[in-house]
């Protein structure tokens, strides 16, 4: 049983150019017809299968599927490939929220620091205010005091007070 090229990638769920490659590129023995296109027999099929199996080659498959695949099975493909990037993004939505909330968390620390340095700056100025009018408040009760009679300077006597008064 011979196959043609466009019947075996319909087989094995490929491209055709991909199985032409893929025989020029490992040298898969197989016959060409009279028009000059492969010919394949049950061997070729079986070293294509393996090659369709190996890791190096399983990403033509799913461009191939993509390709041919009906509707619905499109449709499906394209909803689990949806869904996968939804879940990828709202993975990713979560972890920005996370480094936000902690930068914001961060930022509030930060600032909480800052205005207890302030606080305590004010504090200290009121503090030395406080101080300084405890003192000017004992400097004023000290003039306030009335003076003892020692304290005050002596009182020159006044004369000829009739004199400056009537003019003589």
């Amino acid at each position: 049983m011979e196959l043609k090229t466009h019947e075996v990638a319909k087989a094995l769920g490929m491209a055709p150019r991909t199985i032409r490659k893929w025989v020029q590129k490992y040298n898969i023995p197989c016959s060409k017809n009279d028009y000059g296109h492969y010919v394949y027999d049950a061997e070729a099929i079986a070293r294509l299968e393996t090659l369709k199996a190996n890791s190096e080659v399983a990403g033509a498959l799913e461009w191939y599927e993509a390709e041919t695949a009906p509707p619905q099975k499109v449709q499906e493909k394209d909803e689990s490939r949806m869904e996968q990037k939804m879940e990828a993004l709202l993975e990713r939505v979560s972890r920005t929220e996370q480094l936000v909330q902690q930068k914001a968390d961060e930022v509030v620390s930060y600032q909480l620091l800052q205005h207890r340095k302030e606080m305590e700056e004010l504090t200290k100025k009121v503090e030395k205010i406080e101080e300084m009018l405890d003192q000017l408040q004992i400097k004023q009760v000290k003039k306030l005091d009335p003076p003892l009679i020692f304290d005050q300077p002596p009182q020159q006597k006044r004369r000829n007070v009739f004199r400056s008064i009537f003019g003589l």
